[in-house]
């Protein structure tokens, strides 16, 4: 099952006098770094049943609660700020210039691996015991994944290359989506977030996404982002902060205790009352505990490590395989997987994951810093987005 971390930065600078007087921004971005981490963990290879936990077997519906995140976010920012073309064409250049170039690394270190996996066996002979090279891989799905089309419609290549970049794939058209209506229906983008929240969920409930599924759960979750973004900025109610622990303790236990798959549509309304207590309340608990430095680093670097942790752990089982030389097993899915000792599963997983952090801290400053603030740069030097 795929999982996602989503792209919206929760620090986008339109928020910060919010940020000063209320202080939820922090938190918010808190709250995807460690939901960041369970998606990480829910996608360790099963080197063993250790890591079989109510939990983490259901991290990936992160991806739902960063939807509605996501959607909190960028409505908070934007939805009074797109009111001509060029404001349009500047929002949309500013999310590529967040998605892309991470995107791109990562993508081109999958396609150096699909060249070593064809070296290795034209010229070796070993043989991968998965996939041939360039084979689910393809030259096509390759294509899709420049143009970040691969997870829109039945293409079958949503989870090629780096497989989480699916999510980055909806969410792009997503944000056109946003756009387009807050431009075209300014007036009365509140109802048209509402039809397409409602319409989107009917779909889901109903399973009538027809190979779209992957962009309908991304409209059904930004959406109703939107409309908690919404129903916060009108509201003058102060939330006591025990509700908004409680709602993240009600979160937890969910993702535990889920056992019916079709119930996981309860993580967008929870998500959303978790993000409307945050932004309603003005301390307790849990935004003390959010506001620790390391979690609040969790959340600047939480894209990153989300895009940089599928090669990692596919390293971990060449190590597994190679070094370890640990025995291997065919799965439900055909896909042949080291099995591992308790100890070094949880030795292997925890020295990758302590990798990753590393890794992502390193992408975060030399990568999506860097081209975040060229992208702002250019925006503000080029006459075509300040007509």
């Amino acid at each position: 099952m795929k999982a996602s971390l989503f792209s919206a930065q929760t620090s986008v600078q339109p928020l910060g006098e919010k940020a000063a007087n209320g202080g939820y921004i922090t938190e918010l971005e808190s709250i995807r770094g460690l939901a960041a981490l369970l998606v990480v963990i829910y996608h360790i290879p099963k080197w063993n049943s250790v890591l079989e936990i109510g939990l983490i077997n259901r991290g990936y519906l992160m991806v739902d609660l960063f939807f509605v995140l996501s959607g909190f976010v960028i409505y908070s920012a934007y939805a009074d700020k797109i009111s001509k073309w060029s404001d349009l064409l500047r929002f949309q250049f500013l999310r590529f210039g967040r998605l892309y170039p991470v995107h791109v690394v990562f993508l081109s270190v999958y396609v150096i691996i699909e060249i070593a996996k064809y070296m290795a066996q034209t010229y070796l002979g070993l043989q991968s015991p998965n996939t041939h090279p360039f084979g689910h891989n393809s030259v096509g799905a390759l294509l899709e994944q420049v143009f970040l089309i691969q997870a829109i419609g039945p293409t079958g290549h949503a989870t090629t290359f780096n497989g989480p970049a699916w999510s980055i794939s909806v969410e792009f058209y997503t944000y056109l989506v946003f756009a387009l209506v807050t431009l075209t229906f300014r007036q009365h983008k509140g109802l048209v977030f509402l039809g397409l929240t409602l319409g989107a969920f009917i779909l889901l409930v109903g399973k009538w996404t027809y190979g779209f599924d992957d962009f309908v759960h991304c409209l059904a979750g930004f959406f109703l982002g939107c409309l908690t973004a919404l129903a916060t900025v009108k509201s003058k109610v102060k939330i006591p902060p025990l509700l908004s622990f409680l709602v993240f303790i009600a979160t937890v236990f969910f993702l535990h205790f889920l056992r019916v798959r079709s119930y996981g549509l309860g993580i967008y309304f929870l998500s959303s009352l978790l993000v409307a207590s945050l932004a309603l309340s003005e301390s307790g608990l849990l935004k003390r505990m959010l506001s620790f430095a390391p979690i609040r680093w969790l959340g600047k670097v939480s894209y990153s490590l989300y895009m940089c942790h599928f090669a990692l752990f596919w390293c971990a089982n060449q190590v597994a395989r190679v070094a370890l030389h640990s025995p291997q097993v065919i799965g439900a899915d055909g896909i042949s997987l080291p099995q591992m000792s308790v100890g070094n599963t949880l030795i292997v997983a925890a020295a990758t994951i302590a990798v990753a952090l590393v890794l992502s801290s390193l992408i975060f400053r030399f990568v999506e810093t860097p081209f975040r603030e060229r992208s702002r740069r250019f925006v503000a030097q080029t006459a075509l987005f300040s007509g």
